[in-house]
Parts: structure tokens; C-alpha cells; sequence
């Protein structure tokens, strides 16, 4: 296994946090206090948690590496003195993490405590602030540390958007992947496109942050480092010995922001292809539950999840985890789902490491935190951009194929993913549907 990459201070003294979580006798509204220097976040329905600096980090890489940035974070646990006023979900000693898609991945995985964050659950407001072998220092006032967030003007004229493939170019793409499935070599395979975007004005993750929380709240709106996005998928998420897992494959795009009508969504949840699809990813979680939780239960049957010009499959699962299993062992044991790769793992993965040209970093892999007895919340990094610097990210979006997949349909719901990304650089409103069962 390989050792992990820590900093000078903590291969050569492990260091002790001191972390305070302080209650606020406010209400704060998280969303309008994202500081311009964010580290960090974690956002749904209004609640959640955004983050300041660094005061711990770990990063990891190879097949080992949620392994290794797991005992690294449980040794540092294990050291530090918390004293946690509130008591509650994301409060207390809590690391945000990131992780790379593929085993080979030039990108590193990372674990990061952060020196602060501001959280709010279930209606209770709370700072946590973190000490490096000292005591932490408080701020005289929790805005001292998170001011309002910045307003940025729509930037729609201001966006230069260019995909790494022409229409006919990625459709040939998963015309490629089809036949390796209609061959017999896999029964499902995942594809994406990468699409670069640059802005002349200066990209801003706070702002990105608070547009997508607002426009899409039933979504894991995330960053850490150079991911930023807002998922429907929860990878594994787990309290008090349950852990829970949404599932999604199987979409249908929609024009204009609109939904299916009845007729069309009652075909769309009877399409023996999208049903093909989404069954693919559903076994595929709950043969990798085996041996880490027991008494698992799915969903009786798809339901629809809709989102801005997107309408899912969705099944969720849910189980009894056994003693010590944490948050990021289930996330490990899960990633990459069927959702994300393929049917087998190991001849889709082969499939789109050839087809796709570039290595896929923190899309579709693991985001999220976990706290200091193991609990947390994962998930899978869509909807998503990797940011390069102050005015260029890069999107990226794909689709699960099947042997009934058709490449000009495919591209058309590359696009519609890609949707979410675009909206929240031009600063365009629009609101969230409903969810329905």
C-alpha cells in the first residue's frame, strides 16, 4: 500500500487538533455567507456546511487510496480534542474529501480538515474552528470569518464553450462502445465528454456555490479543490449504523426546463432499455453491499426524479451496516457503481479508458466529508467541473450505453447534463421541480 502524502508536520510530528464547535443564537442563512476564499462546502436544501483554510490535509493515490486516507484521518481522530457544543450532524471534527475516478489517476485523492466552518442542520447554527496543536482562536464575530457572498453580473456574452468533440465525433464515440456491447464484451458501458469553458470575467466558486444551491436545493451541491458541482446521486451515506445509497440510470433530457407529460413519463418508466440500464446500476450496488451491511432493502420499483431539463430513474437502497464499517469504506467498496462505469466494471472501465482521451480526475468518483467516528455523507461527483484556474473549468458529462443506446440521443443527454455548469457560470435563474415518487 502506498503511504499517503502528508506534509512535513505530520510524517514528522503527528499533529493534535483542538476543535471547538460553538452554537449560534441566530439563524443564519448559509447560502448568503459562501466567503470569496471558500475552501470548501456541502450544501442541500439550505443547509450544510462552508469552509475556511486548511488545518489538516492527506492526499492519496493508487487502488489503496480511500484506504489510506481513511486510517490516516481515524489516527488523527484519534488524537484530537474536541469540544462540541451542538452536537449534531457535520458539527465537531469533520474532513471534506475528494477523490480521484480511476486506480492510475494522475490526479491525487484528498482528506481536509478545514481551519473553519460554518454549518447549519436542522435548523441549528453552529462555528466549528480548528487549532494545529494549540488552542483554536475565535473570531469576535462568526462574519468575521464568512461576510456575505460576493455578487458577480451574468456572464452569458462573456463565455467561450468548446467540447473535445464535434457532434459526429462522440457519436462515432458511442457508436464504438455499442458495438464492444453488442459484441458481448460488456453489457453496459458509461461515456463521457469533456467541454472547456472560458469566462472574461473572474470564475468565482462562492458564487457558482450559491447559484447552484438555490437552483438545484435537492441536490449535494459540493467543492473541494478543483471539483465543483451539484449531484443527484448519494453514493453511500451513513448515521447511526444505516447506510443509504440513491441510484440513478436511466434519463430522458427535456427542452425548455419543462417535464415529460403523463404519456411520455409513463413510456419512459416502462423503456425496457432505461430499465435495462438502471437494473445494471441498482445490482450493482447491492452485490457490493455484501459483506458490509446486511438486511438490504430497494426500492420496489423506479421512481422519477426530475430536475431542470432532465428526468431520472432513481432507486434508493438502504441497509444494517456491520460494527466498524465506516462511511468511506462503503463509498470505496461502491465506487465506480454501474451508474458511473459498466457491467463488468473491469472490461467498461478498460472500454472507456480507451475511448475517452483524457483521465477523468474527481468526475464520478467519491466528494463529501465524514466525521471522526466514521459517519458521513458520499457522493458521486456529476453534474460537475473541474476547475483549472481563475476563468477557464472544465465540464464533464456522460451517459450510460446499452446495446439498444442511440449515439444521437446519448450526445443530446450529454448536453442537457452539462446544463447545470453552464447556467450557474452565466448566472441564469431558474427554479427546482418537484421530486415524484
Amino acid at each position: 500500500m502506498p503511504a499517503p502524502n502528508l506534509s512535513p508536520e505530520d510524517t514528522d510530528h503527528p499533529v493534535t487538533l483542538t476543535v471547538r464547535t460553538l452554537r449560534l443564537d441566530e439563524s443564519v442563512d448559509l447560502l448568503g455567507h459562501i466567503p470569496t476564499d471558500v475552501s470548501g462546502a456541502w450544501l442541500r436544501h439550505g443547509q450544510g456546511i462552508v469552509a475556511l483554510g486548511t488545518a489538516w490535509s492527506v492526499r492519496t493515490a493508487g487502488p489503496h487510496r480511500f484506504a489510506a486516507a481513511s486510517s490516516a484521518f481515524q489516527a488523527l481522530a484519534s488524537r484530537a480534542r474536541v469540544d462540541d457544543e451542538v452536537r449534531t450532524r457535520t458539527s465537531g471534527l469533520i474532513a471534506l474529501g475528494s477523490f480521484s475516478y480511476a486506480d492510475t489517476s494522475e490526479r491525487s485523492s484528498q482528506l481536509t480538515v478545514p481551519r473553519a466552518l460554518l454549518g447549519v442542520h436542522d435548523g441549528e447554527s453552529f462555528l466549528t474552528v480548528v487549532g494545529v496543536d494549540e488552542e483554536p482562536v475565535l473570531p469576535t464575530s462568526w462574519r468575521d470569518l464568512f461576510p456575505s457572498t460576493p455578487v458577480a453580473p451574468t456572464t452569458a456574452d462573456a463565455l467561450e464553450v468548446e467540447a473535445d468533440h464535434t457532434p459526429d465525433e462522440y457519436q462515432s464515440l458511442v457508436d464504438e462502445a455499442v458495438a464492444e456491447i453488442r459484441q458481448g464484451r460488456a453489457a453496459k458501458v458509461v461515456l463521457s465528454e469533456r467541454t472547456t469553458v472560458r469566462s472574461a470575467d473572474r470564475i468565482r466558486p462562492a458564487v457558482l456555490l450559491a447559484r447552484l444551491a438555490r437552483a438545484y436545493p435537492s441536490t449535494w451541491v459540493y467543492h473541494l479543490e478543483d471539483v465543483i458541482g451539484a449531484s443527484p446521486e448519494m453514493l453511500a451515506q451513513t448515521e447511526e449504523g444505516r447506510v443509504f445509497s440513491r441510484v440513478l440510470a436511466g434519463t430522458r433530457p427535456v427542452a425548455d426546463d419543462g417535464e415529460l407529460d403523463e404519456v411520455d413519463r409513463r413510456a419512459f418508466r416502462s423503456d425496457a432499455k432505461e430499465l435495462s440500464e438502471h437494473a445494471f446500476a441498482v445490482d450493482s450496488v447491492v452485490e457490493r453491499l455484501a459483506g458490509l451491511a446486511e438486511d438490504i432493502e430497494v426500492s420496489p420499483e423506479p421512481f422519477v426524479l426530475r430536475l431542470p431539463g432532465l428526468e431520472h430513474l432513481a432507486s434508493d437502497v438502504s441497509a444494517r451496516l456491520r460494527n466498524g464499517v465506516t462511511s468511506l469504506d462503503v463509498a470505496s467498496r461502491l465506487h465506480p457503481s454501474a451508474a458511473v462505469s459498466g457491467t463488468p466494471r473491469e472490461v467498461a472501465d478498460e472500454i472507456i479508458a480507451r475511448l475517452e482521451p483524457h483521465d477523468r480526475g474527481g468526475y464520478a468518483a467519491p466528494v463529501g466529508w465524514m466525521d471522526g467516528r466514521g459517519d458521513g455523507q458520499w457522493a458521486i461527483a456529476l453534474r460537475m467541473a473541474h476547475l483549472s484556474d481563475d476563468r477557464s473549468v472544465t465540464l464533464q458529462a456522460g451517459g450510460g450505453l446499452v446495446a439498444a443506446s442511440d449515439p444521437v440521443s446519448e450526445h443530446a443527454e450529454v448536453l442537457a447534463k452539462c446544463r447545470p455548469m453552464l447556467r450557474a457560470l452565466r448566472g441564469e435563474p431558474h427554479e427546482e421541480p418537484p421530486e415524484l415518487s
